[in-house]
């Protein structure tokens, strides 16, 4: 090879090296780093030192199979390259994960095995690295420096391994970086003992044996191409969104719904109960009684005294938690894998035998009340709070979650009980388990626990649909902050609706982050707000698209009109190919870091059992993959009018 093409191909390999960090300095320069930027980057940089390092392993295997020799003048710039990014790998950890927090990163060190090895890979690449330059290959001589180098094997495979235990099995991209290393190794071991029979035959008086690879040896040559092929593809598979097995579902003889899925990122399991009832099946008298039972479950049984539960948990190693919506109410444990049947009982207990002790019930109000308090207190939280009443005037949705003071003080067991249970039966119960055990375990855990239960059938009038909106709709509250709130809502598809997949991206699109529409034109372009966002809450009966923003009282008209006027845009324009194609990787990101636990994961799946389907969240990705630009302008549309939406705000006491 002439010099003038060495150096055209070590500029190339330079600026294709470089390519790597140039776009994650673009999309650090865009706002595109997706919803969860530090473990995006973190990610990036890690598959980019492996996918650097297999490659300058892979140039000696081409000169073995092949005999060719121009690539070995690369092999040091792909390993000094490997190098610089898994410095960077490791300075997102100490500085964005950790802020040079030494004593929590020793820890995480020495108490998480992924980090150890990582650590150990780290460290095998530095005396790499430091005699890596002309002068220290003379210094140690080429026989010592090559010694000395066959380290960086030891560096990949922790690297590999590195990867492998902190992806689990959810993602492939970790064993396809294995096995290439695996055969870059078999072929330099094959060649050791090819070079060592060449030898012994030399000694014995053999005809010498050729260097390079005959005719017989070609599978093995199309095996390395086809290794260094899925090595470039790991390149552009995406991480964002990791491949997951189908759950199972399964409906026991009383009716109760059992969804399990194995989840081997830690030994743990997730075991969760769903109730298909929540705040909209309350009478006007019972407001707020889906969330004090949420309170109450974990107070006692008559064969769990007060106390008990918690104590029971702790013994286990677990945690637990619960939640109410309008739709549903939900308990969740999790535990050590040895803990599963134990927590499934638990919860099959607390679902139809919770003893409501007076005692407990009554200490219990001081810290509904306590929440109403922080509710009101917090302007973000009640202002959510006051929009979702203004948005469902006359219908469930529209009441407190929490119910009223009065209520909650005159509330007696008598009257929890009797909504207890006529709601809490086997036909309204899901039992969701992810974890580190397969279907089969779970189904048996749960045959032996919730099968037992017995009860009526479920009883679950359809909610009616709300009250379509009329611009003008709304109120302004006084309040003893200096800054003013201004929230939007409009009435949106529900969930099981088609529609869903579209006015999710809108969203996205509308007010996620800054580079989002609304971020920059209210707030970077004209400045009147300090912030801005744009949600959607998808109900089984109505969805709530929401725009909230800070802003100096002084700019409330203007910021309304502007919000207008930007959904009015994307009604007449449409979006562009780019921000559709932002949001999809934003939506992807976020739902990776929700189902990342088998605690989220479990949640998601128990959400959708009890407000869409299973399937649909299983689908869920794939089918926001085939949302169009139109589709997306078709929802602003049929949903954010200017004519159909309520407003509320929030105004410093002393202005006008």
């Amino acid at each position: 090879m002439s010099r003038r093409l060495r150096v055209v191909l070590k500029v190339s390999v330079w600026a294709a090296c470089l390519v790597p960090a140039a776009k994650l300095a673009y999309g650090w320069w865009t706002d595109d780093l997706t919803a969860n930027p530090i473990s995006y980057i973190t990610n990036e940089l890690g598959q980019t030192t492996l996918r650097l390092l297999l490659l300058s392993l892979a140039l000696t295997p081409l000169r073995i199979l092949f005999g060719w020799g121009w690539q070995m003048t690369l092999r040091r710039l792909l390993g000094l390259f490997a190098f610089f990014y898994v410095c960077l790998h490791l300075s997102v950890w100490v500085v964005l994960d950790h802020f040079f927090d030494w004593r929590e990163m020793g820890g995480d060190i020495a108490k998480r095995p992924y980090i150890t090895v990582g650590m150990l890979g780290f460290t095998l690449l530095l005396p790499l690295a430091a005699t890596s330059t002309t002068g220290m290959i003379k210094r140690l001589g080429a026989a010592r420096w090559r010694r000395l180098h066959r380290l960086v094997y030891a560096a990949a495979g922790a690297g590999c391994l590195h990867f492998i235990w902190l992806a689990k099995k959810v993602r492939p991209e970790p064993w396809v970086y294995a096995a290439i290393l695996a055969v870059l190794l078999g072929i330099r071991a094959w060649d050791a003992a090819r070079r060592f029979g060449r030898r012994r035959a030399d000694l014995l008086g053999s005809s010498r044996m050729d260097s390079t690879v005959g005719p017989a040896s070609r599978p093995g040559a199309r095996l390395l191409i086809l290794l260094v092929v899925l090595l470039a593809g790991c390149a552009s598979v995406t991480s964002r969104a990791p491949g997951l097995a189908v759950p199972t579902r399964e409906v026991l003889p009383n009716g109760v719904v059992v969804i399990s899925q194995e989840h081997r990122a830690s030994d743990v399991v997730a075991v969760q109960l769903w109730l298909r009832v929540g705040g909209r099946d309350e009478a006007p008298a019972e407001l707020g009684l889906s969330h004090y039972l949420e309170h109450m479950l974990f107070k006692g049984t008559p064969t769990r005294p007060p106390g008990s539960i918690d104590a029971e948990l702790e013994g286990l190693g677990g945690n637990s938690n619960a939640f109410t919506s309008y739709d549903f109410t939900h308990y969740d444990v999790v535990v050590p894998v040895s803990g599963l049947r134990a927590a499934a009982a638990l919860l099959a207990d607390i679902a139809v035998n919770a003893a409501f002790v007076p005692a407990e019930l009554e200490s219990e109000k001081k810290v509904v009340f306590e929440e109403m308090n922080l509710t009101e207190d917090d302007p973000e939280r009640f202002l959510t709070r006051r929009l979702t009443e203004a948005a469902y005037v006359a219908h469930p949705y529209g009441r407190p979650i929490l119910g009223t003071r009065e209520l909650v003080r005159s509330l007696t067991r008598d009257t929890l009980n009797a909504y207890y249970t006529k709601h809490y039966v086997p036909g309204n119960m899901v039992l969701v388990v992810v974890g580190a055990v397969t279907p089969a375990e779970a189904r048996a855990v749960a045959a032996e626990t919730f099968g037992r239960l017995t009860g009526p059938a479920p009883v679950r009038p359809a909610a009616p649909p709300p009250k379509p909106l009329t611009t003008g709709a709304g109120e302004d509250v006084r309040r003893s902050e200096q800054q003013a709130y201004l929230a939007l809502a409009w009435h949106a598809a529900p969930t099981g609706n088609t529609d869903i997949y579209a006015v999710d991206l809108l969203t996205y699109i509308l007010g996620d982050g800054p580079s989002s529409r609304l971020n920059q034109v209210l707030r970077e372009q004209r400045g009147i707000v300090q912030t801005i966002e744009a949600s959607y809450i998808p109900r089984q009966v109505s969805g709530l698209v929401s725009v909230t923003a800070r802003l100096d009282p002084r700019q409330l008209d203007a910021a309304e009109a502007a919000v207008r006027e930007v959904i009015g845009r994307v009604r007449e324009q449409g979006v562009t190919p780019a921000e559709r194609e932002r949001a999809i990787i934003t939506a992807e990101s976020t739902y990776a870091f929700d189902i990342e636990t088998a605690e989220g994961l479990a949640r998601n799946y128990g959400q959708a059992e009890t407000t869409w389907t299973l399937r649909d969240e299983v689908e869920y990705l794939k089918r926001l993959r085939e949302v169009t630009a139109e589709q997306i302008r078709n929802a602003a549309r049929t949903y954010l009018g200017d004519g159909n939406y309520v407003r509320v705000r929030f105004l410093p006491e002393g202005a006008r």
